[in-house]
């Protein structure tokens, strides 16, 4: 209504000095017949501006639909209608123009960005054999080697492995198709499993382990939240106190939820970086994470949206304390 009264304001007062010029000529002619005559032209001018709303709408609205249908199908019978309609005007021609070259450009980069997830979904699992026959490598020949030695080559191949797995499932969060698989899996034991991986790693660092899981099942994708498990536990590992670390684990039930909460005493995260935890890329200004890429908790919290996981900063440790993480499954 008030975009029709913004186009069609001059028209209304062009009527309206044409209903005043007409009642001022019939003034002069005949004055007894002004009052009847002013009646019927004000209304005669109301229908007029009405009829002229009803129009502008009923046309506005067909106009929006082949632009519409053309947007949606963008092909040559939807481009002839809606050239047709704006009567094949220079504006409407570049307009299809735009749009064509615009989807075609789309396209291929659909295209390009489909070929890179399928090489870099390739690279990781043709990469992966080398670091298995390295892994079996390693523990063929471990008594010809050191302690020290063997620990460190452990490690780094851990780390290669953890670093492969970000790469893969970033390329899959940019994909268009989803290999989720939602099952019922005991979520204790998925834990303890990824757990055992990182076992040496926190031995070596001499870091205590409290554990506190109970036996609760959950529906959601196990290889994802193995992962997502992962990653909390490696930042766990990493960040944790260098003197005296300590990594609490806790899988417990608060109604139709089911937490798993995992707390390192390291450095916390202070008030004015809390927002910004999950976001990509997004490293903190403590010294000791200035190397970090900034993937793992943004791939944990794009991970947890997709599974309808809620994962959010234990906001109860004093920042001074530690750092937490839990990971939420509604039941």
């Amino acid at each position: 209504m008030k975009r029709y009264l913004k186009r069609a304001w001059h028209w209304g007062v062009l009527l309206l000095f044409t209903d005043i010029t007409f009642i001022f000529s019939i003034w002069i002619i005949r004055r007894e017949a002004v009052w009847y005559m002013s009646l019927f032209f004000l209304l005669f001018t109301m229908l007029i501006l009405v009829i002229g709303f009803w129009s502008e709408l009923h046309k506005q609205r067909k106009d929006e639909a082949i632009l519409m249908d053309f947007l949606e199908t963008l092909n040559d019978r939807t481009r002839d209608v809606l050239l047709e309609r704006f009567h094949y005007s220079e504006a409407a021609r570049q307009l299809c123009q735009q749009v064509f070259s615009d989807q075609a450009l789309l396209n291929e980069k659909t295209v390009e960005l489909s070929e890179y997830q399928d090489y870099i979904e390739a690279w990781v699992h043709e990469v992966k054999t080398p670091l298995s026959l390295s892994t079996l490598v390693m523990n063929n020949h471990r008594d010809e080697m050191s302690p020290y030695v063997y620990a460190r080559m452990n490690y780094a191949q851990h780390q290669i492995n953890e670093d492969v797995e970000q790469i893969l499932f970033y390329a899959r969060l940019q994909a268009n198709h989803s290999d989720i698989k939602f099952t019922r899996f005991r979520l204790d034991e998925c834990v303890s499993e990824v757990l055992e991986e990182y076992r040496p790693f926190i031995e070596e660092k001499n870091i205590l382990l409290i554990l506190d899981f109970h036996p609760l099942e959950v529906v959601s994708d196990r290889k994802t939240v193995s992962f997502m498990v992962s990653q909390l536990i490696s930042n766990a590992v990493k960040y944790a106190d260098s003197n005296e670390g300590k990594i609490s684990m806790t899988i417990r039930q608060d109604g139709d939820e089911i937490h798993l909460r995992i707390y390192n005493n390291g450095d916390g995260v202070p008030p004015e970086d809390v927002p910004f935890i999950f976001d990509k890329g997004f490293t903190g200004n403590y010294p000791n994470r200035q190397k970090a890429t900034g993937i793992g908790l943004y791939l944990v919290r794009k991970y947890a949206e997709k599974l309808c996981i809620r994962a959010r900063l234990n906001l109860d440790i004093p920042y001074e304390s530690g750092f937490g993480i839990e990971l939420i499954f509604v039941l």
